[in-house]
């Protein structure tokens, strides 16, 4: 959707206090319709004559411009519905040949629509038929349910009627099925839809645990139906969150009504590794683990609604050249990001620290983690900030949005912090930076060689190290894919860092979080002897030694790790990582 010049001043503006406002969260969204109705207009007019017939997918369309009259709402509704996205993509995908997926027919996946016009002629009109089509078994009616209507491979055409009195009568060739009551959860044969509210005055938000087209991960890894025990708790922790943002956060609120219509459950129980996400093209719905608590659900809508915002603003104004190259440190990821993943973490995270920075007070969550948790997001944030910045890959506008965030955090660095909380973010982030550099950056080989020939022969070392280039993300050993020393500072507590320790964790770790730094030293030396490259080791050999020893003799592990790793690499295990840092950290001196 094009903006005018005017229009893109009011969405930065907007957008660049952080949180945005209910109206130009409404403004934003304004443009998902349109792209929807291209979408759609592409599919109606590339599908097959014989593929229109099996879906009905142009009575489905005929239908929904018939309602578009009386009802247009309803029919806005249906086609901004967070499933319609994925749904739409990915059937165009299938068309086109870019997407090999053989969990259903074609014909069948393009079916969707013919269940999107059936669920807006039920809200508008007592009584009617619609001509449907079952998908895998099931008829998916979006907010109100789904009709098990056969076993799991089985694709075919039905009839549906509905009454006055909310009856639904499927029939299809060899049987047929009533439904009493679309909201009944005592019909094995029909699943109703459930919804959440925040308060009483709230608009329902949907807790879909049953749409084909919800979930972003394989068949097989969709988790099962929640139960109504399950469900009623997903009820409580939503209130008590949407209350906790009401109260603390009060600016997110009106911009997350505006936006959010789904919660779609990726477990039935909470994980210890919990996750969440959004879809660019599923706007207005959050994907997330069951929570483990309303403050963390209140977390994580936070999060991810940052994200829906940063997404459609970008539909609509260009902030940055197109770039695809992973190159930038995000410091909430393990593996390099293009510009666009830096910019989306960057709005993100910026409400994640706006979260700690209110919560941090609250009864249950007022400890020096939560505090640390502040401090560290401030830092990552704004280190983001200045990479983003640096880049020149900014247009004018993406410079302008970020220097708004920049001023709206700028307070931030005068909160007061525990000494603890601010010790425990430093080393968080130093650890994680070192940690990220080695496993991802490898110093040019030459270089390499260079310094080895000067280790040997004793001379002293380049003043000036290799330069270094981005790791291929596909031959990176998976060992090396998470560092859970990075959480584990935070907590200040060793039952809590025990608690999120993993297997094959370095054993230094626990001696480093126990604060006995030589037999860490010591561990993290023997692991290096036969893994040269792990890049946990050597983050908490950098915290380890740089205490015991004296930061300046490690400052050449927390700017190039990368370089350090691998020259200990080709000076062999019998090399002590102590006495090369050592001699990197002093390049105008020689090795006796």
């Amino acid at each position: 959707m094009s903006v005018t010049t005017a229009e893109i001043g009011d969405l930065l503006a907007d957008s660049g206090s952080g949180h945005g406002s209910e109206s130009g969260v409404a403004q934003l969204t304004a443009g998902l319709l349109s792209m929807r109705m291209i979408m759609l207009s592409t599919l109606i007019s590339t599908v097959d004559d014989e593929l229109a017939e099996a879906s009905g997918l142009l009575d489905a369309y005929q239908r929904l411009a018939e309602l578009q009259t009386d009802h247009p709402a309803v029919v806005s509704s249906m086609l901004s519905y967070p499933n319609t996205g994925p749904w739409l993509t990915r059937v165009l995908r299938r068309i086109s040949d870019e997407l090999d997926d053989a969990d259903a027919p074609l014909w069948a996946d393009c079916a969707y629509l013919g269940w999107l016009a059936a669920a807006a002629s039920i809200a508008c009109r007592e009584q009617g038929t619609a001509r449907l089509v079952i998908r895998n078994g099931v008829v998916m009616l979006p907010t109100l349910g789904l009709a098990r209507l056969g076993d799991a491979e089985h694709c075919g055409p039905c009839e549906l009627r509905w009454t006055a009195t909310g009856t639904l009568h499927f029939s299809w060739p060899t049987g047929s099925a009533r439904v009493e009551s679309v909201t009944s959860e005592s019909d094995p044969g029909w699943l109703p839809l459930r919804w959440m509210r925040g308060a009483d005055d709230e608009p329902r938000v949907w807790l879909d645990d049953l749409d084909p087209f919800r979930s972003l991960l394989p068949a097989q890894s969709t988790p099962p139906r929640l139960t109504a025990d399950q469900a009623g708790r997903w009820q409580h922790d939503f209130a008590e969150a949407w209350q906790l943002l009401r109260g603390e956060l009060g600016a997110y609120v009106a911009p997350m009504r505006e936006v959010l219509t789904t919660m779609a459950p990726l477990s039935v129980a909470p994980l210890v590794a919990s996750t969440s996400h959004t879809a660019f093209n599923g706007t207005g719905c959050v994907y997330t683990t069951a929570p483990a608590d309303p403050c963390q659900l209140a977390l994580t809508l936070i999060h991810e609604i940052q994200h829906t915002k940063f997404a459609l603003l970008t539909d609509q104004v260009e902030l940055f050249a197109p770039d695809s190259v992973c190159r930038f440190y995000a410091p909430w990821r393990d593996d390099p990001r293009p510009i666009l993943g830096l910019l989306h973490g960057i709005y993100a995270f910026f409400g994640v620290t706006d979260f700690w920075r209110a919560h941090r007070h609250s009864d249950c969550h007022g400890s020096v983690q939560a505090h640390a948790d502040f401090e560290l997001w401030r830092v990552q944030v704004s280190g983001a900030i200045e990479q983003a910045t640096a880049s020149g890959l900014l247009s004018d506008e993406g410079r302008g949005l970020l220097d708004s965030l920049t001023a709206a955090m700028a307070p931030w660095r005068t909160e007061e912090l525990p000494p603890a909380a601010r010790q425990a973010a430093a080393e968080s982030a130093a650890a994680h930076r070192t940690f990220w550099q080695i496993r991802n950056l490898a110093p040019d080989p030459a270089g390499i060689d260079d310094l080895l020939a000067r280790w040997d022969a004793g001379r002293p070392a380049n003043i000036d190290l290799p330069s270094a280039a981005l790791l291929d993300q596909d031959r990176i050993p998976d060992r090396y894919r998470r560092l859970p020393l990075a959480a584990q500072l935070k907590t200040l507590d060793p039952v809590a860092a025990e608690a999120l320790s993993i297997p094959g964790q370095p054993a230094g770790d626990r001696a480093y979080l126990a604060g006995y730094l030589t037999e860490a030293v010591a561990l993290y030396s023997r692991e290096l002897r036969a893994d040269p490259l792990r890049p946990q080791a050597w983050a908490g050999l950098y915290l380890a030694g740089s205490k015991l020893f004296g930061g300046k003799n490690f400052d050449v592990l927390g700017d190039r790790g990368e370089v350090v790793a691998r020259l200990y690499e080709a000076a062999g295990p019998e090399t002590d990582p102590i006495d090369l840092l050592r001699w990197l950290s002093t390049p105008e001196t020689g090795r006796g």
